[in-house]
């Protein structure tokens, strides 16, 4: 085995460790979708797939394999010839961006992509259903290098082809200061719960940690902005993680799968690029960046390394600030669950400023 691959291995299994020890596991939780086998004419699900396709096969049974409030992911099975269709209800504007990410970007880097066989709008049009090919397939794992070189080499490909200026207007934005306005608003989030009673000490105590953390990430900003203005522009995923990716083998080899658009922009690649902090894809930088330097050859992988290093800080942000999402009204006794969350990632968020610091020493 060549050295590389050996001390690969060996940050792998530590990455590994640290997860453990901080209660963050590096795979998502397997669970067993809630199977609907009765009444499936009536669901709302299938009757926006035969609004979509009048005469087409009808499921023997579906999984719901997510559902929230404004949004549900449904996966409908034919049994007769095994086929498969993912059913998503969400919001029409962001289901259109991923209609057109499907259906136009991807096409333009020749990598294999998933299918997009259509849309329905439901009466109002604030909401929709997307329905998409299945991403049968392998799970991605960060601890094997052949997956993260597989992701490495898609981020790079993808940026490359979708680097266009043409395409911003398209696209939301995806720039720093989106990150500086969540910074913010967790901050005050923060700084709002401290102020309430009902809190433990010790959550708290955790409470003013992580506020006193987000204001050191702050007082870094220009140094972050000045690391992220080599970069170049394209689309963005915004959340590359490993629950929203597949390895499929195909007759030149595996293919990396790559899925849920719902943050997707134009902007600043650096979250996509993060490294071993909480459930993200950490693709192969050395990869990445050799295949960017063919337009983009100024770039060297010091450059990229640290700007993977923002991407941990801003993809924290991201975490804590989905975390801390419409908690304004509820109760500090209901708070189970974030402050859960936080408690996971303020040691994670410790150790990535940290490391931040050092590698501007």
């Amino acid at each position: 085995m060549p050295w590389q691959s050996r001390l690969l291995e060996q940050k792998c299994r530590r990455t590994r460790s640290h997860w453990l020890s901080q209660e963050i596991t590096p795979m998502p939780k397997r669970t067993t979708p809630e199977i609907v086998t009765a009444g499936l004419r009536e669901h709302r699900a299938v009757q926006a797939w035969l609004q979509v396709y009048p005469g087409s096969w009808e499921p023997g049974h579906l999984e719901v394999l997510q559902g929230r409030r404004t949004s549900a992911v449904y996966r409908l099975n034919q049994i007769k010839h095994g086929e498969r269709v993912i059913a998503k209800r969400c919001r029409t504007a962001t289901a259109r961006i991923e209609r057109m990410i499907y259906q136009t970007l991807l096409p333009l880097t020749g990598l294999p992509a998933l299918a997009c066989y259509g849309l329905l709008e439901e009466p109002g049009g604030e909401f929709c259903w997307l329905f998409l090919e299945d991403a049968a397939g392998s799970r991605y794992s960060p601890l094997l290098p052949d997956h993260r070189a597989l992701a490495g080499g898609w981020l790079a490909e993808i940026q490359l082809a979708t680097g266009s200026a043409d395409l911003k207007s398209s696209l939301p934005e995806r720039e720093l200061d989106e990150h500086r306005q969540l910074l913010r608003a967790c901050q005050a989030m923060l700084l709002d719960r401290l102020s309430r009673a009902l809190l433990s000490s010790e959550d708290a105590a955790m409470l003013r940690n992580l506020a006193a953390h987000m204001d050191v990430l702050e007082s870094h900003w220009s140094e972050i902005e000045e690391i992220c203005d080599l970069m170049p522009r394209s689309l963005v995923h915004g959340d590359f993680v490993i629950r929203n990716l597949r390895i499929r083998d195909t007759l030149t080899g595996p293919a990396l799968l790559v899925f849920d658009w719902e943050f997707a922009g134009w902007g600043l690649p650096a979250t996509d690029l993060a490294q071993f902090v909480d459930r993200v894809a950490s693709p192969d930088l050395s990869l990445y960046c050799s295949i960017l330097q063919r337009e983009h050859p100024h770039l060297s992988l010091s450059d990229i390394q640290a700007a993977a290093a923002c991407g941990n800080l801003l993809r924290l942000v991201n975490q804590i600030s989905w975390a801390t999402a419409d908690q304004e009204s509820v109760p500090p006794t209901q708070l189970t669950k974030a402050i859960a969350l936080l408690r996971c990632y303020e040691p994670t968020l410790t150790a990535a400023l940290s490391a931040f610091r050092r590698s501007r020493a």
